[in-house]
């Protein structure tokens, strides 16, 4: 049974290493949801958060062959539904649909208000996936006008050879 998974790659920032990993990952058949890479502590080196959905034996042996790829230090794999992450996500509203009720949607699901453009309010949501779908659904109707998630963010260091890598989102 396929499941979802988040891999944690830490890697030197190498022009054309995400093409790699991606290639690697598309030619095994592995689903890709979501990908996001940003700079770590140390400013040489980038910490990549791939969210798959594959086989368990496929996704082991393809954390296997890339970590073997030399600017990657490490690559960690762990079932999403375990992991430490978090997603960001943007919905915009029409103005004319905003009052008490939304609001307390808003403020139960804990999102906050962040821009109000000429007809339109833009509200942010950060959480996991169930999270950010529950805000979705309350809001979902003629006035939710467009609606965007980013990719994963996870919050887990990476260890490698004693070493403590702390992760940071640029």
């Amino acid at each position: 049974m396929k499941m979802n998974y988040l891999l944690n790659i830490l890697s030197d920032d190498r022009k054309g290493l995400m093409s790699i990993i991606t290639s690697m990952l598309n030619r095994k058949g592995i689903e890709i949801e979501s990908i996001s890479a940003a700079k770590t502590d140390i400013h040489t080196q980038v910490l990549i958060n791939i969210q798959v959905i594959a086989h368990d034996a496929d996704i082991k042996l393809m954390a296997f062959k890339i970590e073997n790829i030399i600017e990657v230090y490490k690559v960690e794999v762990e079932l999403l539904q375990h992991a430490a992450y978090q997603k960001v996500a943007l919905y915009t509203l029409l103005k004319q649909g905003y009052n008490t009720q939304i609001n307390n949607q808003i403020q139960k699901y804990g999102a906050i208000i962040v821009g109000y453009d000429n007809d339109v309010i833009t509200i942010q949501k950060t959480g996991r996936d169930e999270d950010i779908q529950l805000l979705y659904n309350a809001l979902e109707g003629k006035y939710l006008k467009s609606f965007s998630k980013s990719a994963v963010i996870a919050l887990k260091a990476i260890t490698v050879d004693d070493d403590t890598v702390i992760s940071k989102a640029a």
